[in-house]
């Protein structure tokens, strides 16, 4: 402890002590506003993350649901050649090594999004144009046909 003898000289030092407290109150202040900016930055840097990756998981949604349908294009198409060579849905199934049902959904989802010939449809579900009695006189064939 120090000796201080007047009074004037312990106001002095008491004034130096409070200075010296002010100024490490005012740059404790200083940091916390700071770090507060910089908590506010990060906040809104986490917000911009949020919403990029919603935009990408949407547009990586909209990439997949375009390449399925591209997927469901070709493998209709392929469907509807074999039967256009006069393959039924079963044979179809049973050459690829799938379920009749897996054809048809393929076939199904296909033509619900976009329209395909009506020949192709027609075979599709089984039915029989009058082109095709007309052009295939064995009605036995037809009524297999018709079965699977």
């Amino acid at each position: 402890m120090v000796n201080i003898n007047s009074k004037s000289q312990a106001r002095k030092r008491v004034r130096e002590a409070q200075i010296r407290a002010n100024e490490t109150r005012v740059e404790h202040e200083r940091q916390n506003v700071d770090d507060a900016a910089s908590f506010l930055v990060e906040l809104g840097r986490l917000a911009a993350v949020d919403e990029w990756e919603q935009n990408r998981i949407f547009e990586i949604r909209a990439q997949g649901e375009r390449r399925r349908h591209e997927h469901r294009q070709a493998g209709a198409a392929a469907v509807a050649r074999m039967q256009g060579r006069g393959e039924t849905l079963a044979a179809i199934a049973e050459v690829a090594g799938v379920k009749v049902g897996e054809v048809r959904a393929v076939l199904k989802a296909a033509g619900a999004q976009t329209a395909s010939s009506p020949g192709a449809l027609g075979a599709a579900s089984g039915a029989v144009t009058g082109e095709d009695a007309v052009g295939n006189g064995d009605t036995r064939s037809m009524a297999l046909r018709r079965k699977h």
